[in-house]
């Protein structure tokens, strides 16, 4: 069956790009979305509602970093402050001054 549907440009552009990446066509990326989203069960409400506890969150941006962050139970702005704060201690004391050099002028012997 046929069917017309209107897409934002913005998300249409990006449906194709993704599609070509995967070698597939707009249509298959479409009935694929379709099919995950009628074939996968509707959460519950309460579970939708649900408030995360801060110790169970973990920022999806972390991608390959989430070994780390996995490690990290306080993910607090004081926290990352400290976290910082130890990295830059720690790197100042392990590397050396990195101030500019300064070289005297070269002194010129006049002939006499």
């Amino acid at each position: 069956m046929k069917a017309t549907i209107d897409f934002d440009d913005q998300l249409y552009r990006r449906l194709k790009v993704e599609a070509a990446r995967r070698g597939r066509t707009v249509r298959e990326l479409v009935t694929d979305g379709v099919r995950h989203v009628l074939d996968t069960p509707q959460r519950e409400s309460a579970d939708a509602d649900r408030v995360v506890d801060a110790s169970e969150w973990r920022p999806v941006w972390f991608g390959a970093l989430e070994r780390q962050a996995r490690a990290v139970n306080d993910h607090s702005m004081e926290a990352v402050r400290a976290s910082i704060a130890r990295g830059r201690a720690s790197s100042t004391a392990e590397a050396p001054s990195r101030a500019p050099r300064v070289v005297p002028p070269r002194a010129t012997k006049r002939p006499k």
